[in-house]
């Protein structure tokens, strides 16, 4: 039982640590843009102009820099945590050399998973399914996307983001939960707490799909760089269409999208396939060494 309480406690944890940094650094960065535009307003003998400043704008200037903020956060808090409690935390993050060429295939079957899932969405919003909650998710994602820097997009989506919830997500909790429980259990709950972290339900459902499929990615791979691989690739293709979805023609978007359809499970199979037989390899060169250490 005490054993059980310290892993829920850890996975819990470590999932509330990366909420809990987002909104401690969007306080930080809202409060320093607020008292900086206030000291503009009476620097420049414009004291009514503090009056005039819109709080939404300051939070839509604020997200960007707040992200690529709170993901340092994150991976100094849970640095330090595991330095305080004398755990090795580098050694959790399954941090093993893996082919480029297998990376590259990640963050392609990544890239080729954002159409298929954003297709699969509008099907079922267009199906009446839970309209409500689909209205939630867009008001969220347009306030999160729209209007906002590409580059800072690119950085704080596209590039902190994954690897920061791959470190948590994948590197922490899963690695964790395997060690306690049978893996297929382990491979659900850090999906679960995944998508949970997400606090919205339509994103917090694909969020566990995509969970999933990291989560394999780790297990055979038996490295954390092809999940952070797809998770870059996903998000990096989400902020691109999203920025040009306007200038592709519908011709344009069905072809992408079959592309995309065929893509991802020939890319599974290949992740698949690669990471078993260099699994094999190194399971009979281990054998090897061991029947040699046996016979000296």
């Amino acid at each position: 039982m005490k054993k059980f309480l310290k892993v829920f406690s850890y996975c819990i944890g470590f999932t509330a640590l990366s909420l809990i940094m987002q909104v401690i650094a969007m306080f930080i960065f809202t409060i320093a843009y607020y008292v900086l535009h206030m000291s503009l307003h009476i620097f420049s003998g414009n004291a009514k102009g503090i009056m005039s400043i819109d709080i939404n704008m300051i939070l839509q200037d604020v997200i960007m820099p707040s992200y690529i903020f709170s993901g340092v956060l994150t991976f100094l808090s849970a640095w330090v945590i595991h330095a305080i409690f004398k755990r090795k935390f580098f050694d959790r993050l399954s941090l093993n050399k893996t082919s480029h060429f297998l990376i590259v295939i990640s963050f392609i079957m990544g890239a080729a998973l954002q159409m298929p899932i954003s297709f699969i969405m509008s099907l079922l919003e267009n199906a009446g399914l839970a309209p409500d909650m689909f209205e939630q998710y867009s008001d969220s994602m347009n306030a999160l996307m729209n209007n906002q820097n590409i580059v800072l997009l690119v950085i704080a989506i596209g590039i902190i983001a994954p690897l920061i919830e791959e470190i948590i997500f994948r590197g922490l909790i899963f690695n964790l939960l395997k060690k306690n429980m049978p893996v297929w259990a382990a491979l659900i709950i850090q999906a679960f707490l995944f998508g949970l972290a997400h606090l919205n339900f339509i994103q917090g459902s694909y969020a566990f799909v995509l969970g999933i499929i990291m989560g394999l990615a780790l297990m055979w791979s038996k490295s954390i760089y092809p999940p952070i691989s797809i998770h870059i690739g996903m998000n990096l293709s989400g902020i691109i269409l999203s920025e040009y979805s306007d200038v592709l023609s519908d011709n344009i978007s069905i072809f992408l999208l079959i592309i995309s359809f065929i893509l991802v499970p020939v890319c599974g199979i290949f992740i698949y396939r690669k990471t078993k037989e260099n699994n094999e390899i190194i399971l009979s060169v281990e054998v090897d060494n061991l029947k040699e250490a046996t016979e000296i």
